[in-house]
């Protein structure tokens, strides 16, 4: 195996190094421990027979199994991100909630969402959602994380807001409406938010951290979609593409509407 081969193997399978040959029995591994062993196997000179009375298979499950992985390698610099870098595991519950293999090429759409719902997805636990949390990160995507209030009826507000808010952005995002139109009615909606809590008796500090959090949340949605703009945009002939300083450019003018209603000069 060369170099490109062994690097691909290593991301798509996302598993520990292969066991001694003669100690497998295939009873201690999941199945894509199983299935990097089959490959393995096959490469370094089994026989698919071999294969198949080892892991107590068929002849056309082995050859399938192997092929299928070595499909997957032969055509690893053409995936997305996050088919490259997700374990199969999550890939599948991301593909089973949304229907299809296109979310995969949306990572964007994945971090404005946040934890809340990835553990809604069936399937979907603690190790799997901070897989995809610390994956979105590393692609420089933020992750809403901290959306969680002490307060319950604080918590309603604040889920209430990002349904609202997250709506909004998507008919934004539809009619590409531009900043100066977008950004000044989120805060008229978070603004809103927070005067009806106090109208209601609540706390200052809960209204404050509430609206805080809902202007956290839509910032990020602003800051994925313009990274995703960025790269769109990205000429290869220029310099090479800064993933931190267009996140540090998002939030700035996200920050600077916000608070002026107009584009930075």
């Amino acid at each position: 195996m060369d170099q490109t081969t062994r690097c691909a193997s290593a991301c798509v399978a996302r598993v520990n190094p292969p066991s001694d040959p003669c100690l497998l029995d295939g009873e201690n591994m999941d199945m894509e421990q199983r299935n990097e062993e089959i490959w393995r196997l096959r490469k370094e000179g089994a026989r698919f027979s071999q294969i198949a009375s080892r892991f107590n298979i068929s002849l056309e499950r082995a050859r399938r199994i192997y092929q299928q992985k070595q499909d997957k390698i032969d055509n690893f610099d053409k995936w997305p991100p996050l088919k490259r870098m997700l374990s199969v595991r999550v890939q599948n519950v991301l593909m089973k909630a949304f229907g299809s293999e296109e979310i995969l090429e949306h990572p964007e759409k994945l971090a404005s969402m946040g934890p809340d719902a990835f553990f809604k997805w069936r399937n979907m636990g603690r190790k799997s959602v901070n897989q995809l949390m610390e994956t979105l990160e590393s692609l420089g995507y933020s992750v809403n994380r901290d959306m969680r209030m002490k307060d319950m009826k604080s918590q309603s507000y604040l889920n209430v807001g990002r349904t609202i808010l997250r709506k909004y952005f998507d008919y934004s995002t539809k009619n590409t409406l531009d900043d100066v139109e977008y950004i000044p009615v989120v805060r008229l909606i978070i603004e809103g938010i927070a005067e009806e809590m106090r109208s209601s008796g609540m706390l200052e500090p809960n209204c404050k951290e509430v609206a805080e959090k809902l202007k956290s949340f839509n910032r990020s949605l602003y800051q994925n979609i313009w990274i995703e703009h960025a790269k769109e945009d990205e000429d290869p002939d220029e310099e090479p593409f800064d993933l931190e300083k267009e996140y540090q450019l998002g939030k700035y003018t996200f920050d600077y509407i916000y608070k002026h209603g107009k584009h930075p000069k």
